[in-house]
């Protein structure tokens, strides 16, 4: 628990301040002034200012804020800055470059990290035998299986080959399978019954087995960060797509509980598989704030693109109002998310 606790701050906390730190930059490569950069939050333990800013390290060292000239017109601060160094008063393109640089961070963080992992992990080649990730909630969890725990045989037959083993499993939906598996040296079966999933049409225990990986050298390894942060874009819009035509349900995503539940999963597979979490929450993080919905970088790119389309900005007061009733339905749907995360882990 400690360390689910500790890795899911953590990765939160560096995507966060990641995505402030490209806002940050941008901003002011955009002539736009930014009042304050902080980490964390609570009672201030360190400060400085430096080139008009003022840098914050506060008591509790959770995510990241920054706040930029122009976008909080309630903020006493606005009446001591000049016109010229607020938001509002910029270009189009240099407003859309200060929204778009948080996202456009997380995306390349993504692909950075998926390149030093690649560089050092190498590129995948196949599956061990040895389990991975469990799934909080699954059939795996309730039967005992534990990251590390190694797949002998499934119903007494060793197969020649671990993906074998694992389409024997996916044909017995609704089935119950006896799994031969090695713990720490001593061999144990347990009973599990492979539960169908409607939409992939096959049986899932809820583990996944670990990765095997050659080596490669330094230009292909990144190839490979370009085309996974690639393929996680693509695969998260499908997914956003299904959403929305029904294709799959609020149900079947991950709140804030479900994704600690992840991270912890990660964590104990070691520094390289939380690198990895990073990187693919990280390249979640761009995509799904770059989507046209108030209340998130892509909400206030569309005002942007407005003003670019009839060359008058919308007020930043009638834009701020419509960002914060959007933001209250976010945590609305954050809300039944956990909700739904509590149910998978309390209700079996």
């Amino acid at each position: 628990m400690l360390l689910t606790i500790i890795s899911f701050l953590f990765v939160f906390t560096i995507i966060a301040v990641a995505h402030e730190l490209g806002h940050l930059y941008f901003s002011k490569r955009a002539g736009i002034r930014v009042y304050e950069f902080g980490l964390g939050f609570g009672p201030t333990i360190w400060q400085a200012t430096k080139g008009g800013t003022l840098y914050k390290l506060n008591l509790l060292p959770i995510l990241g804020y920054v706040k930029i000239a122009g976008i909080d017109s309630d903020d006493p601060l606005e009446k001591e800055t000049p016109e010229n160094e607020k938001y509002q008063s910029k270009s189009v393109g240099k407003k859309f470059m200060s929204i778009f640089a948080g996202p456009m961070t997380n995306l390349v963080l993504g692909f950075v990290i998926f390149s030093l992992v690649f560089m050092v992990m190498g590129a995948p080649k196949g599956i061990s035998n040895e389990i991975s990730t469990i799934q909080p909630g699954s059939e795996a969890a309730e039967i005992g299986l534990t990251v590390g725990d190694k797949l002998i045989a499934v119903n007494g037959v060793k197969y020649e080959t671990p993906e074998k083993a694992i389409a024997k499993i996916h044909q017995s939906a609704d089935k119950k399978v006896a799994l031969t598996i090695e713990r720490g040296g001593k061999t144990l079966v347990v009973s599990a019954t492979p539960k169908y999933h409607q939409k992939m049409k096959i049986g899932l225990i809820g583990f996944a087995l670990k990765p095997i990986y050659e080596k490669i050298n330094p230009i292909k390894a990144v190839y490979y960060g370009g085309k996974e942060t690639l393929g996680l874009s693509l695969s998260i819009l499908s997914i956003l797509g299904r959403l929305i035509v029904g294709k799959i349900g609020i149900g079947d995503l991950a709140g804030p509980v479900g994704i600690a539940q992840i991270t912890g999963q990660y964590a104990q597979g070691g520094i390289l598989s939380l690198m990895s979490f990073i990187g693919f929450f990280s390249i979640n993080v761009a995509v799904l704030n770059l989507l046209p919905i108030p209340a998130l970088d892509g909400g206030r790119l569309v005002f942007v693109i407005i003003e670019g389309i009839f060359r008058k900005p919308v007020p930043i007061e009638t834009e701020n109002k419509i960002h914060g009733v959007a933001m209250y339905a976010l945590l609305a749907l954050m809300a039944v998310l956990t909700v739904h995360d509590l149910m998978r882990i309390f209700i079996k």
